[in-house]
């Protein structure tokens, strides 16, 4: 079984919690391109990325599970009342066609750390239930009639799981420096969770 930590590890990546990004692209890894002007710079809704992305298969056969898009989903008012400073909005994307498509943020305030929210086709939501075993920390809850799984691999980290259309999409809190009490770090990616779930479309069977 494919760990969710294969669809994640940009996310830890872009955190510097790792050396080497190992996700699923396909085709070759692109950082630049010809024409930036013409790159997709927005979601289906036409609301703009926070950022501009270089990436022209940004959104790809690898991540098109669901139409909801985390890097747009909340404003700016939002963000902040859960902490997190929207000025700080980076794209998971380090390649193209890459899995994970989502948002990076930094929380308000020293030594608060970083939180994530990004979709992917793989794994799925169902494989994600499947492969728990190596969580230290892991539940589910239920927030507004849909399944949210709670997992956390060690002290540093804690992430939430919920399904939109096809896909699911992985919400992640991370604070190497003077972490707080696990259950402190879950109920931040909790608190994400339960603002940004109206957002995305209904799980499809």
């Amino acid at each position: 079984m494919v760990s969710t930590f294969s669809v994640y590890c940009s996310i830890l990546c872009a955190s510097g919690l790792c050396a080497v990004a190992a996700c699923t692209t396909d085709g070759q890894p692109q950082s630049t391109v010809e024409n930036p002007t013409a790159i997709r710079q927005a979601d289906d809704q036409g609301r703009k990325l926070p950022f501009k992305t270089l990436f022209p298969n940004r959104w790809s056969k690898n991540n098109n599970g669901t139409s909801y898009e985390p890097c747009t989903a909340l404003t700016n008012d939002d963000l902040a009342s859960v902490g997190v400073d929207p000025s700080s909005a980076e794209d998971v994307a380090l390649a193209d066609h890459q899995t994970a498509r989502g948002c990076l943020w930094r929380y308000v305030g020293n030594n608060m750390g970083r939180i994530s929210q990004a979709t992917g086709n793989r794994p799925s939501f169902e494989e994600n239930i499947r492969d728990r075993g190596w969580y230290k920390i892991s539940y589910n809850l239920t927030v507004g009639d849909r399944l949210v799984l709670v997992n956390s691999r060690d002290r540093f980290t804690c992430m939430t799981t919920v399904k939109s259309a096809h896909s699911p999409v992985h919400t992640t809190v991370i604070q190497t420096s003077h972490p707080p009490e696990t259950s402190k770090l879950c109920a931040r990616a909790i608190s994400f969770t339960k603002l940004t779930i109206p957002e995305m479309p209904l799980p499809i069977p």
